[in-house]
C-alpha cells in the first residue's frame, strides 16, 4: 500500500476551551478522490485551514509526502504542492480568464517580476495556461473577463488557478457552493477530468456531488472523525445516518 501524500497525526485545534479539531488522524492517498463531510460545526473548513497552513494547530502534526510540514507557512506549502480553492472565489474579476491563469503560472515559474512585459510574451507560461484551459474545457472563455462569466464558470476558473500551481494535493472547499443544482455537473465533470496523479480532497455538503465524486469519505462530527470508508460503507452507517437526520446546513 502506498504511503499517504498528506497525513495528520493527532491533529488538534482549540479556540479557548472549544476543541474544533479533536486529535484527527487522517491520511490522503496519492491520486485519491476523497471527500470530507459533516454537519454544521463539524470543523471541516478548520481542518482544511490546518492542512494548508492558514491556521496553526494547538497540537499534533501535518505531513506532506512523509515530511513534517507542521511549522511550514502557507505560501511554502503551496510551493511544496498543496493548492486549494475557497467557498467564495478569489479571482481578479476585471481580468480575463487567461490573464488570471497567466499571473498564477508566472508566479509559480518565478517569472512574475518580468510582467512589465505584455501578458502573453512568455511562451512557456502561455503553453501551460492553454494546457490547463483545455483540461477544464475553458478555451472558449479564455478572453472573457471573470465578471462576465456565470458563477459556475467562475468556479471552474478558480480550480484552473489551483491547477496552475502544479499541486500534488488539491483541496476544494465546497466547489459547488453557489452553483445552481442544474449546473453542478459542470464542476463534477471538471473534477473528473483532473490529472489522476493529483490527490483531490473536497469538502462538500451536497451528497449527490459527494457520492458521485468520492472513492473514500471521511465523516467529521464535533471536530473528530466519526467514520471513514467507501461511499457504500458511509451510506449504510447508522451513526452517520443519525448525524445527518434533519441536517441541511454546513460549515
Amino acid at each position: 500500500m502506498s504511503k499517504p501524500i498528506l497525513e495528520t497525526r493527532d491533529l488538534a485545534k482549540n479556540f479557548g476551551a472549544l476543541a474544533v479539531t479533536d486529535n484527527v488522524n487522517f491520511a490522503l492517498a496519492p491520486g485519491a478522490r476523497h471527500a470530507i463531510i459533516g454537519p454544521n460545526g463539524a470543523g471541516k473548513t478548520t481542518l482544511i485551514n490546518l492542512l494548508t497552513g492558514a491556521l496553526s494547530p494547538s497540537s499534533g502534526s501535518v505531513y506532506l509526502a512523509g515530511g513534517d510540514i507542521t511549522g511550514m507557512a502557507e505560501y511554502q506549502r503551496v510551493k511544496n504542492g498543496i493548492a486549494r480553492t475557497f467557498q467564495i472565489n478569489t479571482l481578479f474579476m476585471g481580468l480575463s480568464v487567461i490573464e488570471n491563469l497567466y499571473l498564477a503560472i508566472s508566479e509559480r515559474m518565478g517569472v512574475a517580476t518580468s510582467l512589465v512585459r505584455p501578458a502573453g510574451k512568455d511562451s512557456a507560461v502561455m503553453e501551460e495556461a492553454v494546457r490547463i484551459l483545455n483540461i477544464l474545457k475553458l478555451e472558449e472563455d479564455s478572453l472573457t473577463e471573470i465578471h462576465e462569466l456565470p458563477y459556475g464558470r467562475q468556479r471552474l476558473v478558480e480550480i484552473a488557478i489551483a491547477l496552475a500551481l502544479d499541486p500534488k494535493v488539491l483541496l476544494l472547499d465546497e466547489p459547488a457552493a453557489g452553483v445552481p443544482t442544474t449546473e453542478s455537473h459542470i464542476i463534477l465533470d471538471a473534477v473528473d477530468s483532473l490529472p489522476k496523479d493529483i490527490a483531490v480532497l473536497i469538502i462538500e455538503h451536497d451528497m449527490d456531488v459527494v457520492f458521485r465524486f468520492a472513492e473514500r469519505i471521511t465523516v467529521l462530527v464535533r471536530g473528530a472523525i466519526l467514520a471513514e470508508g467507501s461511499p457504500d460503507d458511509i451510506a449504510a452507517n447508522e451513526e452517520v445516518q443519525a448525524v445527518y437526520l434533519g441536517e441541511g446546513s454546513h460549515d
